[in-house]
């Protein structure tokens, strides 16, 4: 079996609901429910791959297409004896995409990617990759993992060349907080939230990412990140207009929540063995699951995929990334 790190990059604001409610919010976004952080669930992302997959790998023999996205994803219908097709589960295992970073306001430096040990802890749990090298001067010395050190409530740490110190103030603010800085010019604090950044910046080959990650990367305590993310949302008034009036149609004023643009999520995709029992013709050039991936997510370039409610109105588009983690 093996492993493949998934990152998303909302380009756009992401909406993916949990259903109508009694809150406030008549549709909120999905959230984790020991922690409350967004997620994007494994099925969401089960089906965007699956049409993704029908419309990148589509060939001129449609037969042989589509038992390739039933070895992939699965066959879930009942036998069918006629086509000697059985139900069977997929090679792709899908876990949710957790939340890694949160953008919000910020008084110097236009906005902050915020970051906390808990998200970075799971990452780091998930993939291996929270690493720096033991000497930073040697190219090809000892990978150790990253130790995230703790902070209290009124402190966040910043990167050696950050953008978001207040000028000639000891602080960093964060919509209406304000938070002490836990680290002074060249200290061990210094050191880490630089070598975060420095794990961080490879997971996204977005422009804006990759240009300002090390300036704007911010680490807050546990429950401050937990606070940003559940307060921070975007969250927008939704009407439906009746076509003979012209006018908000009847009890359709709604409010919607949902996730900003330029926040980072990550999964881990696993590939399984083969689980169906009749071996239908694959696509030439299609012996193992690891070749589609390679020609659907291809490592070199993001692909843009939407995901979530409202794609006619251009929620949810994400870039997505793939790299190989191990083989388990």
């Amino acid at each position: 079996m093996t492993q493949h790190l998934l990152t998303l990059h909302t380009r756009t604001p992401l909406h993916v609901g949990s259903g109508a409610s009694v809150e406030v919010v008549d549709q909120p976004i999905m959230r984790e429910r020991i922690t409350h952080f967004p997620i994007i669930p494994g099925s969401a992302l089960k089906g965007v791959l699956r049409d993704h997959a029908r419309h990148t790998l589509k060939t001129s023999d449609a037969k042989r297409d589509d038992a390739l996205i039933r070895l992939l994803f699965g066959e879930d219908q009942d036998p069918d004896e006629e086509k000697g097709i059985a139900a069977h589960a997929g090679c792709l295992q899908f876990m949710e995409a957790k939340l890694l970073a949160y953008p919000v306001r910020s008084l110097a430096g236009c906005f902050a990617w915020l970051t906390c040990p808990t998200a970075l802890q799971r990452f780091q749990r998930d993939t291996g990759k929270l690493v720096k090298r033991a000497n930073p001067k040697d190219p090809n010395g000892k990978l150790e993992p990253i130790q995230i050190t703790a902070l209290k409530p009124d402190e966040v740490m910043i990167t050696t060349n950050s953008e978001l110190k207040v000028t000639d103030q000891d602080f960093a603010v964060f919509e209406e907080y304000v938070l002490k800085l836990k680290l002074k010019e060249k200290t061990p604090d210094t050191q880490l939230a630089d070598g975060v950044a420095g794990a961080l910046l490879p997971l996204c080959a977005d422009s804006l990412w990759t240009d300002f990650l090390s300036k704007r990367l911010a680490i807050v305590h546990d429950d401050n990140f937990q606070h940003f993310v559940t307060t921070c949302t975007e969250v927008v008034t939704r009407i439906a207009i009746n076509p003979q009036t012209r006018v908000v149609d009847g009890g359709k004023l709604f409010n919607q929540e949902n996730v900003p643009c330029e926040t980072l999520f990550y999964t881990v995709l696993t590939v399984l063995p083969e689980a169906r029992k009749q071996k239908e013709k694959l696509p030439p050039g299609f012996t193992k699951p690891e070749d589609y991936l390679s020609k659907l997510l291809p490592d070199q370039r993001p692909a843009i995929l939407q995901f979530g409610g409202d794609e006619t109105t251009g929620h949810g588009f994400c870039a997505i990334r793939s790299e190989r983690l191990n083989t388990l």
